[in-house]
This record gives structure tokens, sequence and C-alpha cells, in this order.
């Protein structure tokens, strides 16, 4: 712990969270909208872009591991949590209520997510090591959702339109899946 109290363990303490509190809220685009950044320890990354109204973009990481979260529009929320080494995960959202969860835990799985239009849901659950995850919903009120565990596991969705449903779970070595829905 530093003398002034404000780092141990490599976490922030104390009036530290404060101040980095007030930073990040003084640093935002719009009033309502905010960023919350986690990582333990070093060698994790996070890049958050927002603009607009009423967005929250939460990054956990623990390991060594990179992020990127892009928001413009209004009332998105998006939650990243990556446990392990070289795990990246991307989102972007754009419009009106988007909404975004990834988990990953292991070694070298990717996770992109892209969402264009309102109120449109993802769901990303990895666990493993070099497994790939790719959603993209254009339109309102899709709903996707991806669970894989194991190795070297491959799915991606594309989500055309309005009101579509897909959830996809994975679990063993070297699976791929291509789902494309449209209405």
């Amino acid at each position: 712990m530093t003398r002034d109290g404000f780092m141990m363990n490599g976490r922030i303490t104390g009036p530290g969270i404060i101040a980095l509190l007030m930073l990040t809220l003084a640093s935002q685009g719009q009033a309502g909208d905010l960023s919350l950044y986690d990582e333990i320890p070093l060698g994790n990354s996070a890049d958050i872009s927002q603009t607009g109204a009423d967005l929250v973009a939460r990054v956990s990481q623990t390991g060594s591991n990179s992020a990127a979260v892009t928001q413009s529009g209004n009332q998105h929320h998006s939650q990243l949590s990556q446990n392990g080494q070289g795990n990246q995960a991307d989102i972007i959202q754009q419009g009106t209520a988007q909404q975004a969860d990834i988990s990953q835990l292991g070694w070298e799985n990717l996770a992109v997510v892209a969402q264009y239009g309102n109120g449109n849901i993802i769901t990303i659950d990895q666990d493993g090591s070099f497994n790939t995850a790719t959603i993209e919903q254009l339109g309102e009120y899709n709903v996707a959702e991806i669970a894989q565990y194991g190795i070297g596991n491959h799915a991606e969705i594309s989500q055309h339109g309005m009101a579509n449903t897909v959830s996809v779970s994975q679990y063993g070595a070297g699976m791929y899946v291509s789902i494309q829905q449209w209405d």
C-alpha cells in the first residue's frame, strides 16, 4: 500500500476510487454516461468510446487481455468480463437500447459484437482456448446467444430484421456453426 492510501496490490483504494470515478464521469461525452474499467494486474488494455446519452460500459479483466467498446446513441449497456491470457472482445453499439454481455475465460478467445438498430440483445460466454464468436445485429429486438466450451470452436451469427432469436451451444473442439436470420 502506498503511503497516501491510493494503491494496494495493484488496486485503487480509498480516496483513489473517488478521484478515479470523478475523473471518469468528467470525461464522458454526455451526462448520464458511465464507463467502469477494472484491470488486475497490468498487461490488460481497454478502449471505451461513448457518444450519446445514458450509455453504460463495464470492463473487468484479469490476466493479459484487450477490450474495445464503442457506443453511439442512447441507452446502451455493455458488460465485458475476461479472465486469462490473450482474450480479445470488441463491442460496437449504435442506435437505441442495445445490450451486450461478454464473458471469456481461458486463452486466446475472440468475441466481436456489432449492434445497429434498437433493443437488440447479445450474450456470449466462452470458456476454453482459441474460440471465436461473432454476432452482427441490424434491426430491432433481435436476441442472440453463444455459449462455447472447449478448444477451437467457431460460431457466427448474423441477424437482419425484427424479433429474430437464436441460441448456440458448442461443447468440445473444432466445431463450427454459421447462422443467418432475415425476416
